[in-house]
């Protein structure tokens, strides 16, 4: 895909991947929608500095109410999403924490509010990318307790169930696009340096340039990606999970009762 004069959203874009990558992006697309959780007024360092067309946009993604404006928010922003690049996440928590809407944080920022952003502007989206890791290789779902209420919580399994979540729902996404007008496909960027990577497993990783870098490769492939996992920039198989069209199918009904009180059903 040729990013030259297309619309392209950007979550998770005021640090680390996503700061380098809306630097990137600015100037070389021909709109560019940046979100992030801080106000506009605290981003002037960034925004002010970027060219091209460039809106932003607020939003809190451990509230889901928020996410739920930022859909709006874009769809009355753009006609069209050419990519959309769902980037936003957090680190898993060393104790169990609920997010405002009584759902595990980790669960509810890494994957449940992509679900909600991408459902509000499918009909409208072009190509989807989830950046997830590979840490979601080693997870399992906990499907009858994705909240992880139940004993054995950790934070780094709360990130790689979350991660894992992503993928799966990327594949089932996938199996219901229209390949040749709109695809999903996820991807682990790298081990990038932030604090996240530090605060779970205490290792510094690539400059995020080079996450940066894997995911406008990615982006910016020719060919049809549908359906497809990257680690980093090269082609590789998921979880075996993710491919299960029974697990993809039970987490789709337990991600839209989660979703069920802001009146949000993904399937």
């Amino acid at each position: 895909m040729d990013l030259t004069d297309r619309t392209v959203v950007l979550t998770g874009a005021t640090d680390g991947i996503g700061r380098v990558l809306a630097l990137r992006l600015a100037g070389r697309v021909g709109h560019l929608v940046l979100h992030g959780p801080q106000p506009r007024s605290a981003m002037a360092g960034l925004l002010d500095g970027l060219g091209g067309r460039v809106t932003y946009l607020t939003a809190d993604f451990g509230h889901l109410d928020q996410i739920v404006r930022l859909g709006e928010g874009i769809r009355a922003a753009v006609d069209r999403v050419d990519l959309l690049v769902n980037n936003a996440g957090r680190a898993g928590t060393p104790r169990r924490e609920v997010s405002a809407d009584g759902i595990e944080a980790t669960l509810q920022t890494n994957y449940l509010s992509t679900v909600v952003l991408t459902t509000a502007l499918l009909d409208r989206v072009g190509r989807v990318l989830d950046i997830a890791s590979a840490t979601h290789l080693s997870a399992k779902l906990r499907l009858a307790d994705l909240g992880l209420a139940g004993p054995g919580y950790s934070g780094v399994g709360a990130y790689a169930q979350s991660k894992l979540a992503i993928v799966t729902y990327t594949c089932w996404l996938a199996g219901r696009l229209d390949g040749p007008t709109a695809e999903a496909a996820s991807m682990h960027p790298g081990i990038i340096q932030s604090g996240l990577l530090a605060g779970m497993f205490s290792i510094e990783g690539d400059p995020p340039s080079r996450g940066a870098d894997n995911i406008l490769s990615v982006a910016g492939r020719p060919e049809s990606i549908n359906g497809r996992y990257f680690d980093e920039s090269e082609p590789a198989r998921p979880n075996p999970l993710a491919l299960e069209p029974a697990v993809q199918s039970e987490l789709m009904d337990r991600t839209a009762a989660l979703l069920s009180p802001i009146g949000v059903d993904p399937r």
